[in-house]
């Protein structure tokens, strides 16, 4: 129903042949209800709230943050042959609008020969604040499911989709992965790891290159290249998560990291 609900919201707003405006507010929306989608939200209610967020939509002044990708980013820039010069490379990047109100850039960090990489979605706050990975709740969250398969911290690389914080911690658009990818893929390219553990949908979709959901990825290794790619929910989609479906999706992450503890045994 949200997508039904979305091709709705394109209709409506072809009127206003502002292409632009258009690309602008429509990235507001996707980015909403995916977050919505991630939550487990199926249904959107027509009502006030939806109104004022649409008002708002049109009202608010930040940067297109990526429906579609406008811009084609290949591998034709020089490739650093190490993994700091390529963080140099990233802390001069202005390849989309995220540099404008980064305060860091995220490389990541760890061994550069990590047999497993962690690879989430985007930087939040306190990962701007400290230009570390995983530093907030989830971060703890995380440091914890490791330690509960018998895996360290330190022993593995941890980095993200994107490397600059989107505004308000909203999920990234299609824009600002693409320009991203270069960098992420290096990234992999230099450290070779054979194992990767794909933390949320957005890490998933995106180092697969599928649209299939989270759910249906989770459970099993995927195959990319020379690695295998291990999809699972994100440690902040837990902590987000109430009740008796929080307990549900702790069993299910629990069962994950089981997988992944026999897996990495075999690189170690």
């Amino acid at each position: 129903l949200i997508d039904y609900w979305y091709i709705n919201v394109v209709y409506k707003f072809q009127w206003l042949n502002m292409t632009k405006e258009i690309v602008r507010i429509m990235n507001n929306i996707y980015s909403w209800l995916h977050y919505q989608r991630r939550l487990g939200v199926e249904i959107i209610p027509k009502g006030p709230g939806l109104s004022a967020f649409l008002d708002r939509c049109v009202k608010d002044e930040t940067p297109v943050n990526g429906l579609t990708a406008t811009h084609e980013y290949g591998d034709k820039i020089h490739a650093p042959t190490d993994l700091d010069g390529l963080r140099r490379m990233i802390e001069g990047c202005k390849r989309c609008e995220l540099h404008k109100s980064r305060q860091n850039i995220v490389f990541g960090e760890g061994p550069e020969d990590a047999r497993l990489v962690l690879l989430g979605e985007a930087p939040g706050r306190e990962e701007d604040m400290q230009g570390r990975p995983f530093v907030g709740p989830s971060g703890e969250l995380l440091t914890d499911m490791l330690r509960s398969v018998n895996i360290s911290r330190k022993e593995v690389f941890i980095t993200s989709v994107i490397k600059c914080r989107p505004p308000h911690n909203r999920t990234p658009g299609h824009e600002e992965i693409a320009a991203c990818s270069f960098f992420l893929r290096h990234q992999l390219r230099l450290i070779d790891p054979p194992l990767i553990l794909a933390l949320g949908l957005v890490a998933a979709q995106t180092i697969l290159k599928t649209k299939a959901s989270l759910k249906s990825l989770r459970g099993r290794f995927h195959q990319m290249g020379n690695a295998m790619v291990m999809p699972i929910y994100h440690p902040a989609y837990l902590l987000r998560s109430k009740g008796s479906q929080q307990k549900e999706l702790k069993r299910v992450a629990w069962h994950d990291l089981q997988i992944l503890e026999k897996e990495y045994a075999k690189y170690r």
